[in-house]
């Protein structure tokens, strides 16, 4: 297992141990938004982002009721530390420069308190370094309310989950959940879902002709069936254009992509947050015909 795969974890681990309180708190006299946002979120620079959470233009006055983010803040600083660790390690080259611009996105979005974006984004960064690499695991990291942290393998080499200075190791088809404030325990097997996602459309193997549209040829729509208990979906993309998309429908409707070979990847979200297994297909995506009307016309 590599350093970087560990660090990521281990920092996924650690907002366990230190979660943001989720409801309100209340302005001190005389107190700046630096030292606000130091004694909510942990962070002196965070001032702006708490504007953003609590749609503020300015700083609020002693005496103001602001809201401070849950465990979802805590996610998306989690998946950012992990993909700034993994960029660290990483050598210079074509995959590292698109992880930091990944990661430069993600820190904007945390910025602007739209944190399931940011956790979106800086997973995408880990996710290419690790698969450049050649570690490919898939695995789920959810944060709870009360600060446990569940952390979900599906697939793929085992990962290392640090806390409180011990570590345990998780195997595909195990979950680990940790305490704040404990070691971790032992990994539990996890069954998950029985099947992936049952895929319609389109077809497998299929060459889909379109018109031109915005960004390439569109619209494209990936549907397929409902799964039980699933909270929502990721759709992951790839090919000439890679995309990872969430939704709470069985059905995305891309406007536009490239024309060329694609391969669609649909995975279930469950009640915990992690990921089902996945169900994937392939699709070439090619121009259709244009229809020209050609009349008659009177020459003087």
């Amino acid at each position: 297992m590599s350093r970087a795969l560990t660090a990521a974890l281990a920092l996924l681990a650690s907002a366990a141990t230190a979660p943001p309180t989720p409801g309100g708190t209340v302005v001190r006299p005389g107190e700046s938004l630096a030292q606000l946002a130091a004694r909510t979120l942990g962070s002196e620079g965070a001032g702006p982002e708490l504007l953003a959470f609590n749609h503020l233009e300015g700083a609020p006055a002693a005496g103001t009721q602001v809201q401070v983010p849950g465990p979802e803040r805590a996610r998306a600083v989690a998946a950012i530390g992990s993909a700034r660790s993994a960029i660290g390690q990483s050598p210079p080259g074509s995959a590292r420069t698109e992880a930091e611009a990944r990661l430069a996105e993600a820190e904007s979005l945390l910025a602007r308190a739209r944190y399931a974006e940011a956790a979106a984004q800086a997973d995408g960064a880990w996710k290419l370094l690790a698969e450049a690499r050649g570690e490919r695991s898939h695995f789920a990291v959810a944060v709870e309310p009360d600060g446990r942290t569940r952390v979900a393998v599906r697939e793929g080499v085992p990962v290392r989950v640090e806390a409180q200075g011990r570590a345990r190791a998780v195997r595909a088809g195990e979950t680990l959940t940790v305490v704040r404030g404990e070691s971790p325990g032992t990994p539990q097997l996890d069954a998950g879902p029985a099947e992936p996602p049952i895929l319609i459309s389109p077809e497998p193997g299929l060459k889909l002709a379109l018109e031109p549209a915005p960004g390439g040829l569109g619209p494209v729509r990936f549907a397929w069936k409902p799964v039980p208990d699933a909270t929502g979906y990721v759709l992951e993309l790839a090919g000439p254009r890679k995309q990872t998309l969430r939704t709470t429908q069985p059905v995305v409707t891309v406007p536009g992509l490239p024309a060329g070979k694609y391969r669609w990847t649909v995975r279930a979200v469950q009640g915990d947050g992690t990921l089902g297994p996945p169900a994937t297909r392939a699709v070439q995506l090619v121009p259709g015909r244009i229809k020209l009307e050609v009349k008659e016309t009177p020459w003087q």
